[in-house]
């Protein structure tokens, strides 16, 4: 019996160990045990009556061996790519500043330069000079007997087309230079290669130039001051006009400039407009006017005269008594201001 009984117990402790299986709790698990490695539910957990691989040696187990110093070395470069891409697709709208390359600076010296001596390099410098003032000379030439037989329309014409101005200072010059061809081109050599030396030279003193010609002084060593020295004995005071120069599209000649002595204001324009127009009233004087700065001044009286208009809703403007400056109200009898304060108020503009 007793037997029988131990038997029972024992049977009863098997069945006890078989019904109790080890169960595992899943809600206290850490969410990071599905990894890249492990991401299916037979992977993570034991499935009762499916046979299991053998553990894994304790090798294998181990995590993967570190990088290696190449491997980081790629990434970091990758990551400094990336960032870098990053910046200039920011930067994509941005205005580039960069230095570029000059004309002189992108031509490679690729000819053979043949030496020569010193003497010949002179010669040749000279022989450039000379040409140049002939050319110059026979430009001139061109400009002063296209003024002499053309009338004044063909002649502006003429002018548009070689891309000058008639009335330019620059045309007069040509066309004094043009005047004493037949004398300058004798002694070529001895000019200057500038045009605006060669013209000043035709405003030296006669008896000078002859002078300058006969001891044998190259004209081409004048120096500016010595230059200017002689121009100005020439000049005719009786000609006050003649160091102006004309402006043709205002039709006058220019003689000063204006010029505010502070940064303006408004009051300062409009005191200045009131003092150049009693000035052009009274002489034969012209003002004109900054355009820019006109339209500016314009712009922000119209801007005052909408903001009055916003700010004095519903009160009576009086021209009757607006302030029109001493000689107008002289002329023109302004209306007493109302003694009534309890009337309504009474804009001054």
């Amino acid at each position: 019996m007793e037997n029988v009984i131990q038997t029972n117990n024992q049977s009863t402790k098997a069945v006890a160990t078989e019904a109790v299986m080890p169960s595992v709790d899943i809600r206290g698990m850490n969410a990071n045990v599905i990894t890249e490695n492990s991401s299916t539910f037979d992977e993570v957990f034991e499935v009762e009556g499916q046979e299991q691989p053998p553990p894994a040696s304790s090798t294998e187990s181990k995590s993967e061996p570190k990088e290696s110093d190449e491997d980081k070395a790629r990434k970091m470069q990758a990551a400094l790519d990336k960032a870098k891409l990053a910046k200039a697709t920011a930067n994509a709208g941005l205005v580039q500043y960069e230095r570029k390359l000059s004309v002189e600076a992108a031509t490679a010296d690729v000819t053979t330069i043949v030496p020569k001596e010193r003497k010949e390099y002179v010669a040749a410098f000279k022989a450039g000079v000379e040409k140049t003032a002939r050319s110059t000379l026979e430009m001139c030439r061109v400009v002063y007997e296209a003024e002499q037989s053309l009338d004044k329309f063909q002649f502006k014409t003429f002018c548009e087309e070689v891309g000058l101005k008639d009335y330019s200072s620059t045309v007069r010059k040509f066309s004094a230079i043009g005047r004493v061809y037949p004398r300058f081109i004798q002694y070529v050599d001895q000019l200057p290669a500038s045009w605006t030396n060669i013209y000043l030279i035709t405003q030296i003193p006669a008896d000078a130039f002859e002078e300058y010609l006969t001891k044998g002084y190259a004209l081409n060593k004048l120096t500016g001051s010595k230059l200017d020295e002689l121009v100005k004995s020439t000049k005719d005071i009786n000609k006050i006009e003649e160091p102006l120069s004309f402006d043709s599209k205002n039709s006058g000649y220019v003689f000063a400039k204006l010029l505010f002595t502070k940064k303006p204001d408004d009051t300062d324009w409009r005191a200045m407009e009131k003092a150049l127009a009693e000035i052009s009233a009274r002489l034969p004087i012209k003002f004109v006017i900054n355009k820019e700065a006109g339209e500016f001044v314009k712009a922000r009286r119209e801007q005052r005269y909408e903001q009055i208009k916003q700010s004095s809703k519903n009160v009576d403007l009086k021209p009757d008594l607006w302030d029109l400056g001493a000689e107008a109200n002289a002329a023109y009898k302004v209306v007493e201001r109302t003694a009534n304060q309890t009337e309504k108020a009474v804009i001054t503009v």
